[in-house]
């Protein structure tokens, strides 16, 4: 039987460079890397009672990601200038079993052995701040996929 892979210490990457990767700093969480397959219909004039279907192509999701705003951070203004440029890149969430960097070849993120893994391709569609009184500022960055999502939950 398996074990759990614990949130703690998870990381999100991103290619900014053929070679080059860049951490997002403090994030606080990841949702939305589902996606629903369409539905074709494949009814007939003589089914009576309910309609039937295939499974489509998957549609994929948002992927919201909120944060704690760090001054001085340069990942952070990537992500606002990301936002800016509307490219698509190749991300990569990695699990807390160790603490082996990422790489990207080609400009886009690769698998660690030692770390299990989502790598997908997306653009930054928003990135909001929220400002509070006696709180932190906080983030939220919307990464709009394209395509599906490689896992990868083997570490060894």
């Amino acid at each position: 039987m398996g074990s759990v892979i614990k949130s703690q210490g998870t990381d999100l990457y991103w290619a900014s460079g053929p070679t080059a990767v860049t951490r997002a700093v403090c994030i606080t969480g990841i949702s939305g890397l589902g996606g629903a397959r369409d539905q074709i219909e494949t009814s007939c004039l003589d089914n009576t009672t309910d309609k039937t279907f295939v499974g489509g192509l998957g549609t994929p999701g948002q992927v919201t990601v909120p944060f704690n705003v760090h001054k001085d951070e340069v990942s952070h203004a990537a992500l606002l200038a990301l936002k800016d440029s509307g490219e698509t890149v190749s991300w990569g969430i990695y699990s807390s079993d160790s603490v082996t960097a990422p790489t990207a070849v080609g400009s886009v993120m690769q698998t660690v052995a030692s770390r299990a893994s989502a790598i997908f391709s997306g653009y930054v569609s928003d990135v909001t701040i929220d400002i509070a009184g006696n709180d932190i500022w906080k983030g939220s960055i919307t990464i709009q996929r394209s395509g599906d999502v490689d896992w990868d939950l083997t570490t060894v």
